[in-house]
Formats: C-alpha cells, sequence, structure tokens
C-alpha cells in the first residue's frame, strides 16, 4: 500500500482536470461545431489542428487517453493492472489490419494510435502472418480467425474470435495482480458485454443461424452463466430480464425497464453500471483501486467527448446527444 502513497495522491490532485458531466453537457449544448471546440479548450484540453487549422477530434482525444496512461503508468510500481485495459486497442487494430489487408486497402483509418503494441508492428505482423509479437492467445487467435475468414469469407468470424481472446487476455492479466477490484471489473464487463450481445441475437429473430451466433459470441470468464444465456435463446427477452434479475446486475435489469428499451438504451445503461462500480473508489484514499478508477474515468471521458463532438459535427440535436452521454467519473 505504501507504494502506491505519492502515485494516489498525485492521481487524486489530477482528477478536476477530468472533463465531467457539467462540462461535457456545456459542449453539447453550444450552439456550432466551433463553439463546441472552444468549449472544449476552455476545458483545459489540448486541440490538435492539422497544418490548415483544422480541428482533428480522434487525435485530440487519443491525446487525453495518451497522457492519462504515461502519467499513471509513470507512477505505478507494477503496471500489469493498468496496461491491461489496452488490450481492447490492440484487439481493435488487429481486426482493423486483418481485414484491410483481406480487402487490399490501407488500415490507417480503422486504426488506434493506441495499445500496447505500435499500430505499424501489427500491420506487419498481418502481412507476415506472423504474430509471435502478440501474447500467445491472441496469436493463436489471429491465426485462427485469419483461417476461419478463408473458409467461410464471414468477416464477423475475425470479430468473434478476437474478442474471445482479448478478453482471455484480460481476465488473466487481472487474475495476475492478484486485486479483487481490477478483477471484479473485468468479470463485470465481460458480463455486461454478454447480456448486451444476447439482448442482440434474440432481436435478431434469426432461428438456428442466432443461436449459433450466440454461442459463438458470449464470453467465459463473467459471473453469470454463459449457458444459461445459450438456453435463454429459445425463451426469449423476458426470460433474459429475468435472469439478469436474479443476479448481481438486478438494478441493470430495473434501469432497462424504465428505458425506451433499445439496444442502445442497454449499452448505455451497461456503461452506466460500470462507472457506477468504478466510482466506488472515489473515498479509497491509497492504492492500485485509484489508479485503475483514473484511467477508466478518462476512458469514459473521451468515449463522453466523442458523442458530443461527433454528434455535433453530425447536427444532431442537443437532446439526442444529451441522451446518448454516459454516466462521468466526476
Amino acid at each position: 500500500m505504501a507504494d502506491y502513497l505519492y502515485g494516489s495522491a498525485r492521481v487524486r490532485s489530477l482528477e478536476n482536470a477530468i472533463v465531467g458531466r457539467d462540462r461535457i453537457l456545456r459542449i453539447a449544448q453550444s450552439k456550432s461545431v466551433v463553439e463546441a471546440y472552444s468549449v472544449l479548450g476552455e476545458a483545459g484540453v489540448e486541440l490538435l489542428r492539422d497544418e490548415n487549422g483544422n480541428f482533428l477530434r480522434e487525435e485530440t482525444l487519443l491525446g487525453i487517453l495518451k497522457n492519462a496512461y504515461r502519467t499513471v503508468i509513470s507512477l505505478a510500481p507494477d503496471s500489469t493492472a493498468l496496461r491491461l485495459w489496452l488490450y481492447p486497442y490492440d484487439c481493435n487494430n488487429l481486426k482493423a489490419a486483418i481485414k484491410a489487408f483481406i480487402r487490399g486497402i490501407d488500415p490507417a483509418s480503422m486504426m488506434f494510435d493506441f495499445g500496447t503494441k505500435d499500430a505499424r508492428q501489427i500491420v506487419e505482423m498481418v502481412e507476415k502472418s506472423s504474430f509471435a509479437g502478440l501474447s500467445p492467445m491472441l496469436a493463436r487467435a489471429a491465426s485462427e480467425a485469419v483461417e476461419a475468414y478463408s473458409k467461410t469469407k464471414n468477416p464477423q468470424k475475425i470479430d468473434l474470435i478476437l474478442d474471445r481472446a482479448c478478453y482471455g487476455d484480460m481476465l488473466r492479466a487481472a487474475q495476475g495482480t492478484g486485486n479483487d477490484f481490477v478483477l471484479r471489473l473485468v468479470r463485470a464487463k465481460i458480463d455486461l458485454l454478454n447480456v448486451s450481445m444476447t439482448l442482440r441475437v434474440l432481436r435478431m429473430q434469426s432461428g438456428e443461424a442466432g443461436r449459433g451466433l450466440l454461442d459463438e459470441a458470449l464470453l467465459s470468464g463473467g459471473a453469470l452463466d454463459t449457458e444459461e444465456l445459450g438456453r435463454i435463446y429459445s425463451k426469449g427477452e423476458d426470460a433474459l430480464w429475468a435472469f439478469v434479475a436474479r443476479s448481481d446486475y438486478a438494478r441493470l435489469a430495473d434501469m432497462f425497464s424504465a428505458s425506451e428499451g433499445t439496444t442502445a438504451d442497454v449499452d448505455r445503461l451497461a456503461d452506466d453500471f460500470w462507472m457506477d462500480m468504478i466510482r466506488e473508489t472515489k473515498f479509497i484514499p491509497v492504492g492500485l483501486e485509484v489508479m485503475v478508477s483514473f484511467l477508466l474515468a478518462h476512458e469514459y471521458e473521451v468515449k463522453n467527448l466523442r458523442i458530443v463532438l461527433s454528434g455535433k459535427e453530425a447536427g444532431l440535436p442537443v437532446k439526442t446527444i444529451c441522451e446518448r452521454i454516459r454516466e462521468s467519473y466526476v
């Protein structure tokens, strides 16, 4: 615990710089896109622009995350529990690189300049069909995904296979930290993704094809019984929410029943449920939990800013944008 004393204090001092809900709403309520960018700059975010002065949204948002990870990893005695939250970026880049290679196009626009591996390295791995630089689980999954696509010509196979490996790696890393909070967060993320996927597949109403898709898509390692989720396919949506209501996610079922009941709602409410778990650490003065929560607070900050800025750029009504905003850490 003493190893985290200085780092925790430093992180707590930086929390006020997070663009929280009040400032997110101010940006959403801006009268124009230009005003939205201005309000974001006033919130202390460094706005990145190209040589013509055009605002670079994704580069700016990734800059927030890069700074947060760089700061916290430099303060932590062990970065394992921090770096594991980068695995989904590696997974996204691997998916993009494989699909782009298949189509013979440049994957740059689909990739994040972020993760535990340089995006260019991942492209080279795909081009050479050599994945030794990845974790053993993800390397096997990459080869399996390429082979599965060659047999089926279904790009969804790539996503399903790589997602399973990604969350398997995250779970293994979380278990290795010996920290109950980190492990609980990863397992909850798996469960929430499984609930969302089950709802989506149920609403597809695609018969045996849907059953097969659900079996492939469900991630292992969470607290919810995936076999029971699979059986729910033949019982319908009411059975899904009855099952969720009997679990540790009962509040999610209540939240969903009070919403309009769209698949977008379940994604937003799952994010809010997870953020509530993260905010449990706000009264912990010292520890790894403080640093993990700080990183994930920035992940949600960036998610909300992406929702708001892309909505403003698309000319969506303020009400529509605000309805999509997730809960914030601050």
